[in-house]
């Protein structure tokens, strides 16, 4: 992984608790796009779901063609920021990019769901229901 002064290795670690992340994973540009967000907010980012392997990916519903599974997204929330602000900013500065940008909204907590990003390298954008 990319040397940064916000994010660890393991914050990236697959979820099923029994594989490695693979070499290159997460990818330069998605460290970079998440040490912007967390310079821009000065508030830790906590990443909810990095890299999955393929099993885990289906476990929980993930498409099968996610790039979570080769290590080009996150879902992540920003600590004390609303996650429609943080989806709001990322579409303002990064909604030129060919990434792709999601939200999971929580209705009843304005701070919980999460914001998507990828670097796919394509533009796309969607909410999760």
């Amino acid at each position: 992984m990319k040397k940064n002064p916000y994010f660890k290795e393991y914050e990236f670690k697959c979820k099923c608790g029994k594989c490695e992340l693979p070499k290159g994973v997460p990818s330069d540009e998605l460290v970079d796009v998440l040490c912007e967000i967390r310079g821009h907010y000065n508030a830790p980012v906590t990443i909810n779901s990095g890299y999955r392997c393929k099993e885990h990916n289906a476990e929980v519903g993930g498409a099968k063609s996610s790039q979570h599974t080769i290590g080009s997204a996150a879902d992540f929330v920003v600590e004390g920021v609303k996650t429609e602000d943080v989806h709001q900013y990322v579409l303002e500065k990064y909604g030129n990019k060919p990434f792709g940008i999601a939200i999971k909204h929580n209705f009843e907590n304005p701070f919980g769901g999460f914001v998507h990003i990828d670097t796919r390298g394509k533009k796309a954008r969607w909410t999760y229901s």
